[in-house]
């Protein structure tokens, strides 16, 4: 009797795992479906295709600066996860491992900043950029999404490195070590779990984020990033032709497919072991 209720709850339990399952993955399917339709909705007001076709995709590639939002998002990520790695690391290391006046303060402060929505701060940002001439400039854009993506870090990065004992700091400075030493040989090689974690979150904020470039990032269709290139054609004169902007969605979405499923062990288990060390 005993088993059989067991078996029911494990039953109801897939059946309602699958149809949440089936929820998530509906819309994009749709949307695999629209860039491969040849005029899907607008014509039929269906999802489902009556003719397949790749003409969609060529078309993002001869009408639209595709290849150039492309670049500049890899470039524009790739440099924004290289200095969120050195502001995430230095930062951490001086909050977890160097007693100064002001450090509990310090990292409230950097808590307290991400309780406020983002659009609070895009007056003040706009003016800075202005300021330094960084408006259309992707090296502004990285600092902006770097400080961004390394704040959001720093909790989870600090919980990891405050695990690590600190014996090994009092031993390496017996033989002598500076601050500059035990960062780079005893810390570093110890957390590079977290570091690629704060390596793939920043990578990823950088290629998604929107709400900044989209202020910033106007000047032109050659130097904008990929999610603002995206928008763009949504904005067109007459009307959206969804097939290609899909079309364009999904392109542009299979460098983080690729990266999350090449890095998911590194991804799954250093957020796991940065957990339980939180």
């Amino acid at each position: 009797m005993i088993t059989r209720q067991k078996k029911r709850k494990q039953i109801g339990l897939n059946i309602f795992l699958s149809l949440i399952s089936i929820t998530i993955l509906l819309p994009f399917v749709a949307i695999v479906l629209i860039s491969f339709g040849k005029d899907v909705i607008v014509v039929s007001g269906s999802l489902l295709p009556s003719e397949f076709t790749l003409e969609h995709y060529v078309s993002v590639f001869t009408e639209y600066r595709f290849i150039n939002w492309f670049w500049n998002s890899i470039y524009l990520s790739l440099g924004t996860m290289v200095i969120s790695l050195l502001i995430t690391t230095i930062t951490v290391f001086a909050l977890s491992r160097v007693r100064f006046h002001g450090r509990d303060i310090m990292f409230s402060a950097i808590l307290l900043v991400q309780v406020f929505p983002l659009t609070l701060s895009m007056v003040s940002i706009f003016k800075i950029f202005s300021s330094f001439g960084l408006l259309d400039k992707i090296e502004g854009l990285m600092l902006s999404n770097a400080v961004m993506a390394s704040a959001g870090m720093v909790l989870l990065a600090k919980g990891y490195f405050d695990t690590i004992p600190s014996e090994l700091d009092e031993a390496a400075r017996i033989d002598g070590a500076g601050l500059l030493t035990i960062f780079v040989k005893i810390i570093l090689p110890l957390v590079k779990p977290i570091l690629a974690i704060v390596a793939l979150q920043s990578f990823v904020l950088a290629y998604n984020e929107y709400v900044i470039a989209s202020v910033v990032m106007t000047g032109g269709f050659k130097s904008m990033p990929l999610a603002v290139g995206l928008q763009s054609m949504i904005e067109g004169q007459y009307g959206t032709n969804w097939s290609r902007y899909c079309a364009a969605a999904i392109m542009g979405s299979l460098p983080i497919i690729v990266l999350f499923y090449s890095m998911q062990r590194y991804f799954i288990g250093g957020l796991s072991e940065g957990g339980v060390k939180l």
